[in-house]
């Protein structure tokens, strides 16, 4: 049965190999929108879902000629040729005839003079649900540049507060030491190392450090930008001095997972060359205080299980244990991130060829994406 997941899949399809900017990425949410007009129009109209699909990839079998339209200022969208609303009929050109004498001018084209233009239900339908798409696509334009406006207002306003000082313990100050200091050691140092910092026994592990709101990247409840502007701030820099690293070498594969966006909650890591599998666990009072969007969480994880198989040689399965253990309730959940799933989303091989300025914001602008890291995200998950 198809639907309009497999829709989905196929737009993906169309665009596999190509870079991904802004643009890109505009025109591939705006197809794959029509396709799915197309698809529920074929639907509404009694047929079934599997002729539908079949019929509506009909309608684009290579983005190269939308790209091409587009590109040359053509006036009127290129979509609106190339995904035109299924129930609307293509009127045939007249044929030509020969005229002996004065030709007289015709009365209009495509209907006797005199006559009225009736159009069919299903023209009326294929132009209210043109209508409809437009408005929505419009709309939800609008919604997305007002809430990237309204998240980047949140974020300068809270990188331009004053910080003031908290009265914690010393072993709740955050530090980067996992990618400073000792790294060129191999050597786990700093607060996530020593044996009073939240990755360890203490009792409240997995707890990072916090502004009195419970959110530890500073951001006030309602905000909780800070953790997707972590992962966007993330540099490649960072990934390239652990290219190759063996998963043999169990320090190394640590420190590298504890520089990763979230990594200030991992509370083990086990690397196992045999299976080819790093198991991380992560550990929180409650995911819901990490930042103010649950999905939020998701993509930073997604965008670590991307980073970790393109830095780690060998390295074909990821697992995420995540613990939720705020001393009256104990929650587990499990993530399975597999190389293949992950590198079929992405359109790319993950290896040390992605770690590169170019192609390393390619990857991560893809990961960014609702659509990949949902995907993956619920892909991976496990009971």
């Amino acid at each position: 049965m198809s639907g309009r997941s497999d829709i989905r899949m196929y737009v993906e399809h169309l665009f596999e190999g190509r870079t991904l900017d802004a643009e890109t990425i505009e025109l591939k949410e705006e197809i794959y929108g029509n396709l799915v007009a197309r698809f529920d129009d074929y639907v509404a109209q009694g047929m079934g879902e599997d002729e539908a699909y079949a019929r509506t990839c009909e309608a684009v079998t290579s983005v190269d000629d939308v790209m091409g339209e587009k590109d040359a200022g053509d006036k009127d969208d290129p979509l609106d040729a190339t995904v035109a609303a299924p129930a609307a009929a293509v009127a045939p050109e007249p044929e030509p005839t020969t005229v002996i004498g004065t030709p007289e001018p015709p009365a209009s084209q495509g209907a006797p003079a005199g006559a009225q233009t009736r159009w069919s239900t299903g023209m009326i339908v294929a132009v209210v649900a043109v209508v409809l798409l437009v408005a929505g696509i419009a709309g939800c334009t609008v919604f997305n540049l007002l809430d990237t406006q309204r998240g980047l207002e949140d974020y300068q306003s809270q990188t331009s507060q004053t910080v003031q000082p908290v009265d914690q313990p010393d072993d709740t100050t955050y530090t980067d030491d996992a990618a400073t200091g000792d790294a060129a050691t191999g050597q786990t140092t700093g607060n996530n190392a020593t044996s009073d910092d939240a990755t360890s026994t203490s009792p409240n592990n997995g707890s990072a450090p916090q502004d009195g709101t419970g959110n530890r990247y500073g951001a006030p409840s309602q905000s909780g930008t800070g953790l997707t502007a972590e992962v966007r701030a993330h540099s490649v820099d960072e990934l390239t001095g652990y290219a190759g690293t063996a998963l043999s070498d169990a320090a190394r594969v640590e420190e590298l997972v504890r520089a990763l966006p979230v990594g200030e909650y991992v509370t083990g890591v086990t690397a196992d060359p045999a299976t080819k599998t790093v198991e991380v666990t992560y550990t929180y009072q409650d995911r819901d205080l990490v930042a103010r969007d649950d999905d939020h969480v998701d993509l930073a994880l997604v965008y670590d299980a991307v980073a970790l198989m393109s830095t780690l040689d060998g390295m074909d399965t990821l697992r995420m244990v995540e613990i939720e253990d705020d001393g009256y309730e104990y929650d587990r959940g499990l993530q399975v991130f597999e190389r293949s799933m992950l590198e079929w989303l992405l359109g790319v091989t993950l290896d040390a060829s992605q770690l590169t300025a170019e192609a390393w914001e390619s990857v991560r602008g893809q990961v960014m994406t609702e659509y990949v890291y949902e995907e993956a995200w619920d892909r991976a998950e496990r009971s």
